[in-house]
Parts: structure tokens; sequence; C-alpha cells
């Protein structure tokens, strides 16, 4: 190649870096603009829907393959997202279970639903068909935090809904959507139906997809100001009235009631910190704790996080990894230093090298604090003091944030009082706000979504569109 040819390419490519090592672990192309609308325009076109059968049959085929190679996908997160090993070997485990789910469902997709709304006899003769059919293009966009199963709560469902998707993941981590989407042709999916388009300025190329004229839906999962602005770059393009489903921010809270089991409160505070480097939605952002109990819950969950192994994330033994860069532990680390600065007593961590940063853990923080009051990406346990449950209860509601809640506590009335008075998308009683099941609706309320569900069930019917028949 010359030295011209290799500049131009060059241009058109982009390094993946690993966080940790600093080194790059992949060169990916950049899909240009002309070559983004000659994808849309095909995904549109396409007609040749295998049956729901021949798709669940798919969907099978990727499930098996991703756990026979559970280890190597693992190893590919890893290396584009710094996670641990311990963390990706999770989320592959995950992936495979949507598949599965999104197999189940493509093979019942098409059942006609048609008696369901009958519910009373009809008097006349005047016969009801209920028609159910894919969207005809799908637009979706993933972020870093989960780089292979946010992709395949998009892709999947997608196809078990015979819906054609083109998905935008983040160029922070294109690597494992790029391997899912090889998965999956080899599977046998039609190539029309799925594409992946990678490039660079992401807001340029979001822009390009969420504006084409014949979109039928666009799905985005990520921070709230870019969804806004996605949001109104459809609105400015004329697709105002298309359906979108936003899946934004989270600042959830754990509340640590004064009658909790402080071992059970301890295990589950540290997995929803700590688990994927604090980089997730649901993620514990206020562990929201009654005085009574404080002193003993902060001194077992300073004992045991001191035991998690930081580091090298393909170190087998590590339990967290790196954050996705060296700016974000930044980020992280500078709204620590202003709770700090705000009142809080730093109890552990805060020691950032480089993309790690530590577990760390404040006492005694102000829920005005920058660190509490948004939405922190990393891992933190604030704790925040409170006399009485319905002080949490208001503490916990001071946020715009609805997305994911829990609480420790011996009593289910309690949990199911406090579940009503936050109104989050999920809520969990002795078990971490980020639970879910991969079926399940999932979604959030006012800055944390617009009401629309994911979870593979509820994916996979929003991406079809309902007519009515009636026979007179």
């Amino acid at each position: 190649m010359f030295a011209k040819d290799r500049a131009a390419h060059a241009q058109n490519t982009f390094d993946v870096v690993n966080p940790y090592s600093r080194k790059k672990v992949g060169t990916v192309s950049m899909t240009s603009t002309d070559e983004i609308n000659l994808l849309l325009k095909s995904a549109n076109e396409f007609r040749q829907i295998p049956s729901g059968i021949d798709r669940a049959s798919i969907l099978k085929k990727v499930e098996e393959q991703l756990r026979k190679h559970k280890e190597d996908f693992a190893m590919t997160i890893t290396s584009e997202s710094g996670l641990s090993l311990k963390d990706t070997l999770h989320e592959v485990d995950r992936t495979a279970n949507v598949a599965h789910f999104a197999s189940l469902i493509a093979e019942k997709i098409e059942t006609d639903t048609s008696r369901n709304y009958e519910l009373i006899p009809s008097q006349n003769k005047i016969k009801l068909k209920v028609i159910t059919e894919p969207l005809g293009l799908v637009v979706a966009i993933t972020p870093f935090n989960h780089p292979l199963n946010q992709v395949a709560h998009k892709i999947l469902p997608a196809i078990a809904a015979g819906a054609c998707i083109i998905l935008k993941p983040s160029s922070k981590t294109p690597l494992s959507a790029l391997k899912l989407h090889r998965l999956l042709l080899k599977a046998g999916l039609p190539k029309e139906m799925c594409h992946v388009v990678t490039g660079m300025p992401a807001d340029k190329v979001v822009d390009q997809l969420v504006s084409f004229p014949n979109v039928d839906m666009v799905t985005f999962t990520g921070g709230l100001e870019v969804g806004l602005r996605i949001v109104k770059k459809m609105v400015n393009s004329g697709n105002a009235l298309k359906k979108t489903v936003l899946e934004l921010g989270g600042c959830s809270a754990l509340i640590v009631n004064d009658d909790a089991d402080i071992e059970r409160a301890t295990e589950v505070a540290q997995a929803g910190c700590f688990s994927n480097s604090g980089q997730r939605c649901t993620a514990i952002r206020r562990i929201i704790v009654l005085n009574k109990v404080a002193n003993t819950f902060v001194g077992h969950f300073t004992r045991t996080t001191k035991k998690l192994k930081c580091g090298d994330p393909f170190d087998r033994v590590t339990d967290m990894g790196t954050l996705i860069s060296e700016e974000a532990a930044k980020s992280v680390e500078k709204r620590v230093n202003g709770a700090i600065k705000d009142g809080a007593k730093l109890i552990l961590g805060n020691e950032r090298r480089g993309a790690l940063y530590p577990p760390t853990i404040l006492d005694f923080v102000h829920s005005h604090s920058e660190l509490v009051a948004h939405e922190t990406f990393g891992p933190v346990g604030a704790i925040l003091r409170v006399e009485t449950l319905d002080q949490a209860i208001q503490v916990a509601n001071q946020t715009n944030y609805r997305l994911a809640g829990a609480i420790i506590t011996r009593k289910k009335e309690t949990a199911e009082k406090v579940s009503n008075q936050l109104g989050v998308g999920q809520f969990s009683w002795n078990g971490t706000p980020s639970y879910r099941t991969e079926c399940a609706p999932f979604g959030g309320f006012k800055n944390s979504g617009n009401g629309e569900k994911e979870g593979v069930l509820q994916a996979a019917y929003g991406m079809r569109r309902i007519r009515t028949f009636y026979e007179h």
C-alpha cells in the first residue's frame, strides 16, 4: 500500500484501545455517509423475512455458540472495555439468555391473537381479524457499559419480531457488537435484516440514522442529554411521530432500614455499587441508611469492600477492572472530591491510577452534592444517614431519575410501601436495584425514560405493528 493510500485508509478507520493497558486491541472501519444511506435503503426495502420458526432456529444457534465460545466473547468485551473477566463472563451468560428467550418468542409471535379481543361474543355476523406484522426498520443506538448484552437486547428482539434493524454501537466498544453480528450471519440471518454501522463523530452518524424518513422506531440506551438530543433531531427531521424507546440514566437508592439484615445489606451494597465497575444505569448511587444501624453497616461494608481486588481485568482473580477511560475515572474522582468538600467523610478508596478507580466509600454525604444529585457513572458507595424511614423515602425521591431502587428490611409491607412511594421502573426487596431477568419489562420514568419498556418480550412485541380487518 502506498503512503497516500495508507493515509486515506487511516482516515477511514479508528482504533479501539484497552483502558487498562492503553494498547490497541482492534481497528474498525468507519461506515461512510453514503454506505449508511445504502444500508438504510436496503433494510427498509427488504421483504424476504424468514418465518418465525426459521428465526427461532437462527436464535437458538446463536445461543448455542455464545455458550460454546463464552470465554472468547468475554475476552473481547474485556479487551475493549477494561471490565474484569468476572463481569464479562457473566455478561456473556446474560446474552445467551437473551438469545434463548428471543427464540421462544420468535416461535409464537406470529400466532393469530384475534380471539383475545373478543371479550364479549359478537351479536352480529361481523368478524374481527387482528393483524400483527413486524416494523419495517428499527434504528438502535447502544452505550459502552454492556457492549454485548446491550446490543443483544436491541438486535435479538428485532429478529424475534421479524423487523430489520440497523445498530450504532459505542465507538469505544464496537468489537463485541461486530462479533455478535458475524455470529448472526453465520447462523443464517439474511444480511439485509441486521447491519452494524461504526463511525465518528458519533453524533453525525446518529443524526443520519434517526432522521431517515422511513425509520419506524428508534431505540436508544444511554445518557439523558443524548436521549433528548435524539428526540429533538427526530422532531426537526419530520420523524416526531415515529416510535421511540428511551432507556436513559439512573440514580438508584438502596435504603437500609433499621430492621435490616446487615450482612445482606452489605452484600447488596457491594454488588450494586461496584459490579461492572459501577458503570450500570441501575447501579446504587445512594445508600440511604437509618442512623440506628449506620455505624454497624459502615463498618461491615468497609471491611468487606477492602477485600475486593481491583486491577488487571484479564487476571481471573480481579473483582473490578477499569472504567471505560481515564477521562471517565477523572470525572468520578472530581465528584468524589467535591462531595468531600461538601462535608462527606472519605472511608475508603479515591486513589485513581489512570482509568483504574478502586471501590470508594464515602460517609455523611449530603444529598445536594453533585456526586449523588446527578448520575455518577463509577464505583462509589455514597452513604447518606437519616433518622426515619419516611425521611429515607424523602431523600430517595430527591431526584428526577425513576429507574430503579431497593430496600433491605425484614418486612414485606415496608418494602411495598417504599416501592409504591418511589414509583421507579423496577424495585427489589432485599436485592440490588440492578437485578432483572432478561424477559421482564425494563425501563424507567421521568429522566430515566419515556415509559416504554424493554426486556426481550416487551421489546419484541414493541417492534411489531397492529392492524384490524373487519369482515362484514
